[in-house]
């Protein structure tokens, strides 16, 4: 991809969207959002479109858009109850989006997905030719909507993004100071902080050659749970919590358990601002 400004279409403004947003356009691109209600804090003084994928409300509207050399799709169905509306968003809801726009060229798509798609228990490495393998529903359909935007576009990218963290978004922090914050004692977690997708995006975009089909974006270093809860109450010199196997929790923690190896995006010359979760939660513990 050449690194002329890009009109870029953003669907989606939550902690991911609105953080690309924002950095695209400091880099000099010419960006468009979208959500459901065409308003959001977080990106005031650029433009979001009222879009309702699920209900089609909007789409049409679309076409009155200047034409597009990108869609990054970043859209989230975490709160969705209903399992036809969640798999309607993922898989069908980039293909809608693209459809109903005009483009200067071929379509380009990108989504954000998960490694949640990975089913590895033991801590194995995962890399892009590791075969993802769904424990549950909602990792199903991510993979699926992978495979439906690689049969629909020949340009199209898939990042999967490990844990999320950053300013928002302090899952980690507060299960650290849980009493009992922690079970299974050896799994390990794999993060990438908020600020650093955008940069991702950001370092992608601004190469002439287009990513790979698909990209694993996490940090450097892969750190077992407890390291980390531990870490997080000597820093804010809490006692120790109860580390038992006996967890209230413990049938929701089945989730995998693997490291995920970014080789692959940093042999591309991507770089990170928070290369492990020390450097990015310091800011977090400080507030």
């Amino acid at each position: 991809m050449e690194s002329d400004n890009l009109r870029i279409f953003v669907a989606g403004t939550g902690f991911t969207g609105s953080r690309i947003l924002q950095h695209l356009n400091g880099l000099g691109h010419e960006v468009v959002g979208m959500n459901r209600s065409g308003i959001c804090d977080e990106v005031s003084g650029l433009p979001v479109v009222p879009v309702d994928v699920l209900s089609g409300e909007g789409l049409e509207a679309l076409a009155e858009q200047e034409p597009v050399d990108l869609l990054i799709s970043t859209l989230s169905g975490s709160s969705l109850k209903d399992p036809d509306a969640y798999r309607t968003l993922y898989v069908d809801g980039p293909r809608r989006i693209a459809d109903a726009l005009r483009w200067k060229q071929a379509p380009r798509v990108w989504i954000l997905g998960s490694t949640g798609v990975y089913g590895e228990s033991e801590g194995e490495w995962v890399n892009e030719e590791v075969p993802a393998r769904p424990l549950h529903a909602k990792g199903q359909v991510q993979l699926d909507a992978e495979e439906a935007l690689h049969a629909s576009f020949d340009q199209s990218c898939v990042l999967r993004l490990s844990g999320l963290y950053g300013p928002g978004r302090t899952r980690l922090v507060r299960q650290a100071l849980r009493k009992r914050p922690f079970f299974k004692t050896d799994i390990w977690s794999n993060q990438i902080h908020g600020d650093d997708v955008a940069h991702v995006v950001g370092q992608l975009v601004q190469m002439r050659t287009p990513p790979p089909g698909l990209l694993l974006v996490s940090d450097d270093a892969p750190t077992q749970r407890k390291e980390i809860f531990t870490w997080i109450r000597e820093q804010l010199d809490c006692p120790d919590g109860v580390y038992d196997e006996d967890h209230p929790n413990l049938r929701g923690a089945d989730r995998g358990n693997k490291r995920i190896s970014n080789q692959k995006l940093r042999s591309l010359g991507v770089e990170l601002k928070y290369p492990s979760f020390r450097e990015g939660l310091v800011d977090l513990l400080e507030g």
